[in-house]
């Protein structure tokens, strides 16, 4: 069969894999709707001069492609008429068989040539997931639309960064690959919100969550592991000292951390209630992404003050077989009480039930109301988010003492 694979993204979390189409028969040819191609705007006057000068089409068949393109996000307009023309020529010359995708969301001219073909449309993210994103978005979106997948019996393949492969323990074909985490929007996804009909991603999270195909994975459940108990109930306090970038703004300083004054006022309040568990990441401990960890001695001054407190680097050190990510889920499955920050760490906590205090002074979870509207779904978890030291501090003798 003769497959065009059409591609509107660049980013390789949002491409499709050669090896996931068609079989060793089948003869593709891949269409990118990312190049503008010489000479060509991206204004919507583009789509009209293209399509008039479309001469083997109808006025009817110009009006249906206008409509497609106008109906795809994500694509830029110049190659969507440009290709569009020649794809919808190529489809009614039989020269096309069969159309794929990575995803039909928001995917008109996909669909209206799948159409055409008379065959469905081959979209790679109804089988299968593929992201290399921030850790966040990943456990937002990523995680629990694959898990969905896979209650239906309809997972073929995962696909992730290093140190995923936890993550995804109910995927029998999950793939990682050496591909540093960055920033990659997931607008394709069930819970992923499209932007401006111009401006196809929406910098942000979500304010509403859309759970029908969305379901997070029963992580305490699965990872639950008598190695890490402790003779008093624990409390992880899961820290990050990062540089951080806002939307329109440059990367910046660390904004949403917990700092070693509070900190060490945090664990004082904590440690004779609760064996304390301080987590907060080294560089060389995870997969980065594109915002820098900074050391400021502050798993130094923990040791030094509280030698008591157990660190996630210790932890390492002792069950050298478990990669970071296994060892934070078998270790938060033992535990009901979480101190986190915005960012991944306070996802990855509100998976496990029990209280989540989460830090958050500044990022789109605040902006779109994330803690108050749909923090608790991934488990049942209470988060409590608090906007400042003090008021961390006063959750957490509210909450755990």
């Amino acid at each position: 069969m003769k497959i065009a694979v059409l591609e509107r993204f660049a980013d390789p979390s949002r491409r499709c894999d050669p090896e996931a189409i068609g079989g060793p028969e089948d003869e593709l040819t891949f269409w990118n709707l990312t190049d503008r191609g010489e000479g060509q705007s991206s204004k919507l006057s583009t789509i009209l001069s293209l399509l008039q000068r479309a001469g083997s089409l109808s006025i009817g068949d110009r009006i249906k492609l206008f409509i497609a393109c106008l109906g795809t996000g994500g694509a830029r307009f110049g190659p969507l008429a440009w290709w569009g023309v020649e794809l919808l020529r190529r489809v009614r010359a039989g020269e096309i068989e069969s159309i794929a995708c990575f995803s039909g969301k928001d995917f008109a001219l996909a669909e209206m040539l799948a159409k055409e073909t008379g065959t469905p449309c081959q979209e790679l993210l109804s089988r299968q997931t593929q992201y290399f994103g921030e850790f966040s978005f990943e456990l937002l979106a990523v995680v629990p639309y694959a898990y969905w997948l896979y209650l239906r019996g309809r997972l073929e393949r995962t696909i992730g960064g290093l140190d995923t492969r936890c993550l995804y323990y109910f995927s029998e074909n999950h793939e990682e690959r050496s591909v540093k985490r960055h920033y990659v929007p997931i607008t394709e996804y069930p819970v992923g919100e499209r932007g401006w009909r111009f401006g196809y991603d929406r910098l942000t999270f979500p304010s509403e969550l859309d759970t029908r195909s969305w379901a997070p994975p029963p992580y305490r459940e699965f990872f639950r592991d008598e190695r890490f108990c402790w003779h008093r109930k624990i409390c992880i306090i899961s820290n990050k000292i990062s540089d951080e970038q806002f939307p329109n703004e440059p990367m910046g300083p660390p904004m949403n951390f917990i700092g070693r004054e509070i900190l060490l006022r945090l664990i004082g309040m904590l440690r004779d209630r609760y064996q304390v568990i301080y987590n907060r990441p080294r560089a060389s401990d995870i997969a980065t992404d594109h915002q820098t960890i900074r050391e400021t001695g502050d798993i130094e001054a923990i040791k030094h003050a509280f030698p008591d407190v157990v660190t996630i680097q210790e932890l390492q050190a002792r069950y050298p077989t478990l990669s970071f990510n296994e060892l934070q889920l078998r270790l938060y499955s033992g535990c009901q009480h979480f101190v986190s920050v915005l960012g991944g760490s306070a996802f990855l906590a509100s998976y496990f039930g029990g209280t989540n205090i989460v830090l958050a002074r500044r990022g789109w979870e605040v902006d779109c109301g994330a803690y108050q509207r749909w923090f608790d779904r991934f488990s049942g978890a209470r988060v409590v988010a608090v906007g400042s030291g003090g008021e961390l501090l006063q959750a957490v003798e509210r909450e755990f003492l």
